[in-house]
């Protein structure tokens, strides 16, 4: 595809992660193609971020303000700002690739090729939420109701094998993300990329509080050998602080979620339960991994053991 040697991969990036989300294009009889986007007024700065890093690639025309009427709002009208592209020979090659029917089908190879953290990013901006309920997170929606069932069980396939996250498909045809060690590292993925007017998308609450209480229950799979609980787990959490220094760090983060975060879940049912004594510094350097990898205190305490405890033969 031409268009692949145009473009940096950045612009194939934004340009897809654009047209995953609030892009279109136009399609009109005797008439060149057009590369337009729509924005709430709300989202002005956003849109006008869009504009400008979209325009070192589509020539756009600057974001114009206009009103539409709307019975079904309140006031009777929305509020928009709207840009649109001029005739472009990379926007009439997006439309041989996005809408090969004249309507918008994902060109799979196309986006295999550019979907990276930026055109996540994007995509999320557009079209993303995060669901937060009593200062807990909940899940990360995308409104994928725009595309076909088929189209969004490719999506969830292609974020499972480019990034390790199990999305699913809701009854509203949209893309769910429920696991909370796997939104923190969604978010993660993304946020270097959000623009400033969309940190409400990113923001997660820190309602971690120091634990009074010294005493608390530790849950951890029977594999491991432990005779004395507190002597045990204490010598366990030696760790900690190379461990936090791992999970700070974007590479090794990125490693140790692909490699050690899906050996992480414990059942209750069939883990076995420690009463034990933890220091206010345990406490503290817990709650510090936990923010940043939304585990359980049991699953930062698993983390730690699994590289430096030896487990039953």
């Amino acid at each position: 595809m031409r268009i692949f040697q145009q473009l940096p991969i950045k612009a194939l990036s934004i340009i897809s992660g654009k047209l995953l989300g609030d892009a279109n294009i136009s399609i009109e009889k005797n008439r060149h193609p057009r590369f337009r986007f729509v924005h709430s007024v709300n989202d002005q700065a956003w849109c006008f971020y869009c504009y400008e890093q979209l325009n070192k690639y589509l020539p756009l025309s600057k974001p114009k303000y206009r009103k539409v009427l709307d019975n079904r709002v309140k006031k009777g009208f929305t509020e928009q700002y709207y840009t649109q592209s001029f005739k472009s020979k990379v926007v009439d090659q997006l439309k041989s690739l996005w809408y090969p029917n004249s309507r918008k089908t994902i060109p799979f190879e196309f986006l295999t090729y550019s979907f990276t953290p930026i055109c996540l990013a994007w995509w999320y901006q557009d079209d993303g939420h995060l669901k937060i309920e009593n200062d807990q997170v909940k899940k990360v929606i995308l409104s994928t109701d725009g595309f076909t069932k088929a189209e969004n069980e490719a999506l969830i396939q292609l974020m499972r094998q480019r990034y390790d996250l199990n999305f699913s498909l809701d009854k509203q045809n949209r893309l769910i993300l429920y696991d909370k060690p796997q939104i923190f590292y969604f978010i993660r993925l993304v946020k270097p990329y959000v623009h400033e007017s969309m940190k409400r998308k990113i923001t997660i609450p820190s309602n971690l509080k120091e634990s009074a209480k010294k005493r608390t229950t530790i849950y951890l799979p029977n594999i491991l050998h432990i005779t004395q609980p507190t002597k045990d787990i204490h010598t366990i959490l030696e760790q900690l602080p190379a461990l936090h220094n791992k999970l700070s760090n974007e590479h090794t983060y990125k490693k140790l979620f692909a490699e050690k975060f899906p050996m992480l879940k414990i059942n209750k049912a069939t883990a076995k339960s420690y009463q034990i004594e933890l220091t206010k510094e345990h406490f503290q350097q817990i709650n510090a991994c936990r923010q940043i990898t939304g585990l359980t205190m049991s699953q930062v305490v698993y983390l730690c053991a699994i590289d430096s405890y030896k487990k039953r033969p």
